[in-house]
């Protein structure tokens, strides 16, 4: 078969290789673009006789997104699953109680996202209420940060008996007044019941995929990069894309928790047409500030004599660096508290030293920041990974945790721009939507889907329309080492963009939210249409 020859016409062209739109026409041959400008001649002249014509009068054209930190997997089991995400306590418990009708008795009820934050007596869950409600199944339920689960009695007696006595390195039980379980198992403690749940068979696990995958393109996110991939992930993946079932560009960093000999990890890049990449090692050095695991140098604003706890050791943290620095993998470290940022930037000195080389290990979420560890992180290229859609409910708990005080050097994006790094934007779905136009909102003016708070939440580190859009499309490509391919629209590049109802760069701020993907294209094939 010749390759798929197209000629787009009449949009708004966002190429992202300048600061303003510069095309109106774009021909695609197979899976590259071949011509971007205004000339139509030209543009026929490198496409062969025969060619498709689509014209998008009126529209705009911006790169195939790139969200840099997802979950893909839980992602699908979100669409799946019970949904928890901004229900109150009331109505949390009246929704597992009907999950629960409708299951077999012994049968486990997943769901995720609820937050106690948003409760009104704002305090954790116990297991009784659960009880209550479902007394005949395992019931595991996810904090909508994921480093929390809330579960009931039934789910206990099948957990590891460790689940009843101290608490583990880096996590929590919390206890009732008589010291037995509260049902809230917080950080290293969750793997008591994880690890006794019927795992997902092949089939379910493509199916979850395949239904995140569509979730995804249907936003224009053309390429994502899965923040701990585990090994039976990839195995199913291999096999959809062996079957032309995965469209989305999927770039795994590995969890070495779900990888049996990821000492023997090797950097694979180009699978599938490009279509699967495995980049590096995924590292935990904390937990998160919902669930107070974030680990501080001084103790929370509104809980005193906690600092949160460490996620990783030195020592394995070293041997982890070293084997990625050996085999040219690229590490991507979970850090949150200013104390976890503190020891990855040792961590990666310590091991790379004066041997630096232009590596692009990245630090995800890098939210709470000393100056000192910013200066670092910037003159030794590490990339601060981060999730702006998460300003969307961070901000009602921020201030709280952290005080006034650390709160200036939290969030704090504009302090990399301007001193010349750059960032990376993703959704850390599903923890948080991974609708891109919400996170490009919230970048750009620092507010939730209500507006809320007035004036933006630390309204001084707002990005650009520009440089928002960059966060997820050119500066995640170079992340990625994968400049001139995706994430920017030039001739050679492959054929990965979105053609949207509106310009997000041009429009009123608060339409950006409301923004539709009509069309998503990767390697030159429409994956996605909605019109």
């Amino acid at each position: 078969m010749p390759p798929l020859a197209r000629l787009w016409r009449g949009a708004r062209v966002w190429t992202m290789e300048s600061l303003s739109p510069v095309a109106s026409v774009i021909a695609t041959l197979g899976s590259r673009i071949v011509y971007v400008g205004d000339d139509r001649q030209k543009a026929k002249q490198s496409l062969p006789p025969s060619f498709e014509t689509i014209d998008l009068t009126g529209l705009t054209v911006i790169p195939g997104l790139i969200d840099s930190h997802a979950h893909v997997l839980h992602e699908g089991l979100r669409l799946s699953q019970l949904d928890l995400k901004g229900l109150g306590f009331n109505e949390t418990l009246l929704t597992i109680e009907d999950a629960a009708r409708k299951l077999p008795p012994g049968a486990w009820l997943h769901g995720r996202a609820w937050d106690q934050n948003i409760w009104a007596d704002r305090d954790w869950p116990t297991l009784t209420e659960l009880d209550k409600v479902a007394p005949l199944n395992p019931v595991v339920l996810e904090r909508v940060d994921k480093h929390a689960i809330w579960v009931n009695s039934k789910a206990l007696e099948l957990a590891d008996p460790k689940v009843f006595g101290p608490d583990p390195p880096g996590g929590e039980i919390r206890r009732l007044a008589t010291g037995q379980p509260s049902g809230v198992l917080i950080g290293p403690a969750t793997r008591y019941v994880y690890e006794v749940m019927p795992p997902l068979d092949g089939q379910d696990r493509g199916q979850t995929l395949e239904l995140a995958q569509k979730e995804l393109l249907g936003y224009g996110l053309t390429t994502v990069v899965d923040a701990a991939t585990g090994e039976a992930d990839l195995a199913v993946l291999m096999e959809g894309y062996e079957k032309e079932r995965y469209k989305i560009r999927f770039r795994a960093y590995i969890h070495p928790r779900q990888w049996r000999n990821w000492g023997k990890l090797t950097r694979v890049n180009g699978l599938y047409d490009d279509h699967l990449a495995i980049d590096g090692l995924k590292v935990f050095s904390d937990g998160s500030l919902g669930s107070r695991s974030a680990w501080l140098f001084e103790d929370y604003s509104d809980c005193p004599g906690k600092r949160g706890a460490e996620g990783i050791a030195d020592e394995p943290l070293n041997q982890a660096l070293l084997m990625a620095r050996d085999k040219a993998l690229q590490v991507a470290i979970h850090v949150i508290g200013d104390a976890a940022v503190a020891q990855a930037v040792t961590g990666v000195t310590r091991v790379l030293g004066r041997g630096w080389t232009d590596r692009r290990w990245r630090l995800e979420h890098c939210q709470v920041v000393r100056s000192s560890d910013r200066d670092q992180i910037i003159a030794m290229g590490l990339i601060p990974s981060i999730q702006s859609v998460g300003l969307m409910t961070d901000w009602l708990m921020a201030e709280e945790r952290l005080g006034p005080d650390r709160l200036r050097r939290a969030y704090a994006w504009r302090d990399f721009l301007d001193r010349g790094a750059y960032i990376i934007n993703g959704s850390d779905c599903p923890v948080e939507t991974a609708n891109p136009f919400v996170g490009l909102y919230a970048a750009i003016c620092r507010l939730d889907t209500r507006g809320q708070p007035e004036g933006g939440f630390c309204p001084q580190h707002k990005l650009s329309r520009w440089e928002a859009l960059a966060s997820y499309t050119l500066w995640g490509a170079r992340a990625a080492f994968q400049e001139g391919q995706i994430g920017s629209l030039r001739p050679g590049a492959l054929a990965d963009f979105v053609v949207l109802d509106r310009d997000i760069l041009s429009c009123p701020l608060e339409l950006i939210l409301g923004t539709r993907a009509l069309l998503t294209v990767v390697g030159g094939e429409t994956v996605q249409r909605s019109f």
